[in-house]
């Protein structure tokens, strides 16, 4: 069984915020310990230094005038023991990613961290604002059960949608 979490956090009382430690997040080496990056792209913004992700991201909001909304919809796709190898982890999150690419600006990334013979996870970041009109993402259940079924099609795995609170890790 794959499980998709959806993370709804504005911010994490560092001063930072969570729009930004996402992104940052996102380019680390070794994330947390015992898990590495294996792979980071993009589409309709730079995936090459966190920073610019961060700013092309920002600059999408000012220029809509939605800077204090959710700033991003963060996913985390994780793969049952079923997906062995980075290349078929990498495939699906593609895959999985494209599918806000017509509308918003997307940065993805797997890492590779054995969970109970589950090897592989990926991150997918969403800017809220959809870049050809500035309407909000509406990220409820019925999206996040849409996006799963999504998943399902392409790994052939049960999906199993969660949706995580501000209080919750």
């Amino acid at each position: 069984m794959d499980i998709l979490t959806q993370k709804r956090i504005t911010d994490n009382g560092d001063g930072k915020g969570y729009f930004r430690n996402c992104v940052d997040y996102l380019y680390k080496e070794k994330p947390e310990p015992g898990e590495e990056l294996v792979l980071i792209r993009s589409f309709g913004v730079s995936c090459y230094h966190p920073k610019h992700t961060y700013d092309q991201m920002l600059a999408v909001k000012k220029y809509f005038g939605k800077t204090g909304d959710n700033p991003v919809m963060h996913f985390v796709v994780s793969f049952d023991n079923s997906v062995q190898d980075a290349d078929t982890a990498c495939g699906y999150l593609y895959r999985i990613a494209l599918s806000f690419a017509e509308d918003y600006q997307v940065i993805y990334a797997v890492h590779k961290e054995d969970q109970d013979g589950s090897k592989y996870h990926g991150h997918i970041i969403v800017n809220t604002v959809n870049y050809k009109n500035g309407k909000l993402y509406h990220s409820g259940w019925k999206e996040l059960g849409d996006l799963a079924m999504y998943i399902h099609e392409i790994t052939g795995n049960y999906c199993k949608p969660i949706i995580k609170k501000p209080d919750e890790k």
